[in-house]
C-alpha cells in the first residue's frame, strides 16, 4: 500500500476498498469487529492516521460504527430499493421535515436526506437517501 505518485488511490482508500470487500463479502460479517487502529496500522504497513481515514470512509458509506473504547462494528446492511426515474427527471436531496421522519421511520436527530423526485408537474417522495438507489436503466 502506498501514496506513491502513479498508484491509483491514497493508501486510505487502497485500505477502505481492502476492508469493504473483507465487510462485503461477509469475511467480517455484520456484528462482527474490526481488528483495532494499531492492529490494522501493523498488518497493512499505514499509520494510524491512515487507518482513521479509511475507516472514516466506511462509516460515511454506512458500513461500520465505532464506539470509542470498544472498537468498530460491521452494520447489519439495510436493503436498498431501486428507484427508476425517467432520464427527463430531477432528484432534489434535503432533510426530512418532522412528519416525513415519522413516515418513513428516521429517528429524531439522524442525518439522512431525503430525495424527491419530479418529472414535469408530478413529484414523487420523499424516499429516504440511505436506503434507495435511483437509475434510469
Amino acid at each position: 500500500m502506498s501514496d506513491q505518485p502513479g498508484e491509483p488511490d491514497p493508501a486510505y482508500r487502497q485500505l477502505a476498498a481492502i476492508l469493504r470487500e473483507q465487510i462485503t463479502s461477509g469475511a467480517i460479517p455484520p456484528g462482527g469487529m474490526l481488528p483495532f487502529e494499531k492492529r490494522l496500522a501493523q498488518e497493512y504497513g499505514v499509520g494510524r492516521q491512515t487507518v482513521r481515514q479509511a475507516l472514516d470512509v466506511l462509516r460515511t458509506e454506512g458500513l461500520v460504527v465505532s464506539e470509542r473504547g470498544y472498537g468498530t462494528r460491521v452494520v447489519e446492511q439495510q436493503h436498498r430499493q431501486i428507484i427508476r426515474v425517467p432520464r427527463s427527471a430531477r432528484i432534489r436531496l434535503r432533510m426530512p421535515t418532522d412528519a416525513e421522519r415519522v413516515e418513513l421511520g428516521i429517528e429524531p436527530g439522524a442525518i439522512v436526506p431525503v430525495a424527491v423526485i419530479h418529472v414535469g408537474a408530478q413529484t414523487r417522495g420523499p424516499f429516504r437517501g440511505d436506503t434507495c438507489d435511483f437509475t434510469t436503466a
